[in-house]
């Protein structure tokens, strides 16, 4: 006999949540970035001892494409969290079942296409990465979907959880081996992300314990539903992604393998934006999507302050960051230039992402988000690719980059404030000016001495106030 589950009010869906506060969920999501910004850190220092600047070379190829893998679940996955929002915990238990075996079934035939595809090509790198890409994206794809459905249900412990997972794995797994190759370095990417969906879809099949018989599946709910809601967040997030990393993508078709491992090395700092960008991102819709419509861009815009602070605090690292790679790196010093350029434009690519397109997003404005995302695109690659026909140095490329995201967060919020009238009364520009302040501040730490201690202090005391500031606007959020 079936169990059909009790339909759900809007009251009874936002029950469960009522006394949860965003500054909880985004320290415990904190956590977990600073977890994984620790493991990525060790990558840094562990992966180019062991492999020769050309393969290193080919694996951060393959970490720019990988990147783009979540556009193989054509949207099943952004649909099924825009479903989700405010739903109660069993109901999206229930419906990630369903959900999950069709991803499942994508990603098989994915994999198929994938094999077919590497007996037709005789580049053995190319064989690797097809493989690579297929698996890679299956085991992405449902740590994605399981991250959801975590974070829609509130627990966002362990959502955070699934963020560090692999990578941490993915580093254990090096320090104790003798890895020298591009196809071990592969094997041991995918086996992390393997482990992490394990846990993933075990995390979220304990959330729905209680339904032990099968339920009715809703109507409303279908393959095709999800993906004609989820393609446009989709395709808005791919945007922003390639808004992100077109730099890398550029530099990867014009430069040498050696020169483009060099920019590879340095783009790792964006590793920290990348997962910023996914956890904040989330953390905000989860919340935004239980206020009123009047308070939705007030309180988005009110993560501006947050990423602000957290760049100034993060910031005192950098000089003992620059340290250890002249200590254990020194083949890849000349990436340092490189390194500062892409920072500066870290908390700008951040807040681009969780601020501007998330308000878009809370509002239901998909098409402005995919504006948004293509405009930063389009900008990106007007300015970094000027910089490469002009056969400028890679670290001017690198500052073309970033000042295409100064100059996309303008843009956007002239975006923002026309189609959302409550977005009318806020601005970036504060948030640009304290962003300017702090890097200039680190710029002069690293100008007036070479020593890596007296670099943070010094950029400590000259970035206090900005970033204490920063600081105190958060608090008045009542995070």
């Amino acid at each position: 006999m079936a169990v059909k589950l009790a339909p759900e009010s809007p009251a009874s869906r936002l029950s469960w949540l009522g006394a949860a506060k965003p500054g909880r969920d985004v320290f415990r999501f904190g956590i977990s970035i600073f977890v994984g910004a620790t493991f990525s850190a060790v990558q840094v220092f562990v992966i180019p001892r062991r492999l020769d600047l050309a393969t290193y070379g080919q694996y951060r190829l393959f970490l720019v494409y990988v990147t783009y893998i979540e556009l193989l679940n054509f949207g099943l996955v952004d649909g099924a969290f825009l479903r989700w929002a405010g739903r109660r915990p069993d109901t999206i238990a229930f419906e990630w079942r369903v959900i999950a075996r069709w991803l499942l079934g994508i990603q098989a035939l994915l994999i198929g296409i994938a094999l077919l595809a590497r007996a037709l090509v005789h580049d053995s790198t190319i064989q690797l990465y097809l493989i690579a890409f297929a698996v890679c994206a299956t085991f992405v794809n449902v740590s994605v979907l399981s991250s959801y459905a975590l974070q829609a249900s509130g627990d966002f412990k362990r959502a955070g959880r699934i963020f560090f997972l692999a990578p941490a794995l993915f580093v254990l797994t090096i320090a104790l081996t003798s890895f020298h190759s591009l196809t071990a370095m592969l094997l041991a990417y995918v086996g992390a992300f393997a482990v992490a969906a394990g846990y993933a879809a075990f995390s979220v099949m304990r959330v729905g314990h209680t339904i032990t018989r099968e339920a009715h599946l809703p109507s409303d709910l279908s393959r095709s539903t999800l993906i004609r809601s989820g393609a446009p967040v989709l395709g808005a997030n791919v945007a922003a992604v390639l808004a992100r990393s077109a730099d890398r993508v550029l530099v990867s078709i014009v430069a040498p393998i050696t020169s483009f491992a060099l920019y590879g090395f340095a783009s790792t700092v964006m590793v920290a934006a990348s997962v910023a960008t996914q956890a904040l991102s989330r953390v905000a819709l989860a919340h935004a999507a239980r206020r009123p419509l009047s308070d939705r861009a007030m309180f988005l815009g009110g993560f501006l302050d947050a990423i602000a602070t957290a760049y100034g605090i993060g910031l005192v690292a950098e000089p003992f960051f620059e340290y250890l790679v002249a200590r254990f790196l020194p083949a890849y010093v000349s990436a340092l230039p490189i390194v500062r350029a892409l920072t500066v434009g870290l908390p700008l690519s951040v807040a681009i992402q969780v601020v501007l397109v998330g308000t878009l997003q809370s509002y239901g404005l998909v098409r402005r988000q995919l504006l948004v995302g293509l405009c930063g695109f389009a900008l990106v690659v007007i300015f970094c690719g000027t910089a490469l026909s002009l056969h400028a140095p890679l670290w001017i490329v690198a500052a073309s980059a970033s000042a295409a995201a100064a100059v996309m967060i303008a843009v956007g919020d002239v975006i923002v404030r026309r189609v959302v009238v409550e977005a009318r009364g806020q601005t970036s520009l504060q948030f640009i000016a304290v962003i300017a302040a702090q890097s200039v501040a680190l710029g002069a730490a690293l100008a007036l001495s070479d020593n890596w201690m007296v670099r943070s202090v010094t950029y400590g005391a000259l970035a206090v106030l900005p970033t204490w500031l920063m600081y105190q606007r958060v608090q008045k959020h009542g995070w």
